[in-house]
């Protein structure tokens, strides 16, 4: 069966973490295809955040040194409120006989009741839980646990073999940068380079973003 991992973000911007994450998820895994989703920006946004075209740009330069992993624009070219049980049903709809698994962070699975849809989501896809040791303290809501209880299996064979319906927590490595911190820490002037692709950096500077 064909395996595609979906990591969605905002990526604004795409950083290190990101990019470690996903190599160890790959190492791990071993996904036939691993695509990068970035999402739309909420309507109302300081203006100080990357455009659309931007950060899909910064993706391209970050992936460069990585061929396998490839950039879905889908949620970007919707005229509609995009919501990720749309964006999921037009994955079924096109790989119809594949395994499809979402990425998420520990965070995302706690505020998932809060999702449109939530419930659809685990019918149209695995859900892969980057676990983070900073939100383990923190409840789980009761109708999460019931989820895991119900779907939750860490075999990897089972994530890759079935089109839906499993639950993995995983431990990706601990990375601590995100983009929020870094969009601050350039407004104030800070050193970033380590956190980002040189690519990235290069980009963001020649930009003017993030100011």
């Amino acid at each position: 069966m064909h395996s595609i991992a979906i990591f969605g973000g905002t990526f604004d911007p795409v950083h290190n973490g990101h990019i470690k994450t996903s190599l160890a998820i790959q190492a791990n895994f071993g996904f036939d295809s691993y695509y990068f989703l970035p999402c739309k920006s909420p309507a109302i946004k300081p203006p100080s955040f990357a455009s659309s075209e931007q950060r899909v740009e910064m993706l391209k330069l970050a992936l460069k040194p990585y061929p396998d992993f490839k950039i879905d624009t889908r949620e970007l070219d919707r005229d509609t409120p995009s919501y990720m049980v749309y964006t999921l049903q037009s994955f079924r709809q096109e790989y119809t006989d594949s395994s499809l698994t979402l990425i998420i962070g520990y965070d995302g699975l706690l505020t998932l009741p809060q999702w449109y849809q939530w419930e659809k989501i685990i019918s149209l896809a695995n859900l892969l839980v980057i676990n983070r040791e900073e939100f383990f303290q923190q409840p789980v809501p009761k109708s999460v646990q019931t989820l895991l209880n119900q779907y939750r299996n860490d075999d990897k064979n089972i994530l890759l073999n079935h089109h839906a319906g499993s639950i993995c927590l995983y431990n990706a490595g601990h990375y601590d940068i995100s983009s929020t911190k870094i969009r601050e820490q350039l407004k104030q002037h800070k050193d970033v380079k380590n956190n980002l692709p040189d690519l990235v950096y290069d980009y963001i500077k020649k930009q003017g973003l993030y100011q």
